[in-house]
């Protein structure tokens, strides 16, 4: 198996036992985590992403590895806790990794491809549509990426169940 590959699956294991220190010590010190035309460069605020992860219970898989030098661009699947609480399955991806060394310079995380974002649209816009009206201070709280924005994640899953049994 190739070492990027065995770096990646011993990433995503402590990701998903949202192991921060195990997380952070796989980036460089200038690692940067990129995605939506944000950039988050540095150990601060990689450790803060993945107390994002802790806080929204956030679970990912890396697969379909194609390695190019020290690039590995896979199919990136996650998964939080809104998420499960929308029952929407995650969402599946694109991501490119970079590494210097035995470590990641840079997690890219690209956008889902156009069958992917609507098919999370049509499930997640009319629960975002009662959140924003009946809870929009929650809604305002998911900002950033660092514990805070995770812990509004957790909040908003926990206004949405409650909805859905109220409802039931």
């Amino acid at each position: 198996m190739n070492h990027y590959i065995e770096l990646l699956e011993a990433y995503q294991a402590a990701c998903n036992r949202h192991d921060i220190e195990a997380c952070v010590a796989l980036f460089t010190e200038t690692g940067e985590i990129a995605s939506g035309g944000e950039s988050f460069v540095g150990t601060a605020v990689i450790r803060a992403a993945h107390e994002y992860d802790l806080a929204s219970h956030t679970l990912v898989e890396f697969r379909d590895f194609e390695i190019e030098g020290n690039v590995v661009r896979c199919t990136f699947w996650n998964e939080h806790e809104l998420s499960r609480a929308i029952g929407t399955g995650g969402m599946t991806g694109k991501a490119e990794f970079t590494f210097t060394g035995n470590r990641i310079q840079k997690f890219d995380i690209l956008p889902p491809d156009d069958a992917e974002r609507q098919r999370v649209i049509a499930q997640v816009g009319p629960v975002f549509k009662w959140l924003r009206e009946n809870h929009p201070e929650a809604v305002a709280r998911w900002q950033g990426f660092d514990r805070a924005a995770g812990e509004a994640v957790m909040a908003l899953a926990d206004l949405w169940r409650a909805h859905q049994q109220e409802g039931a």
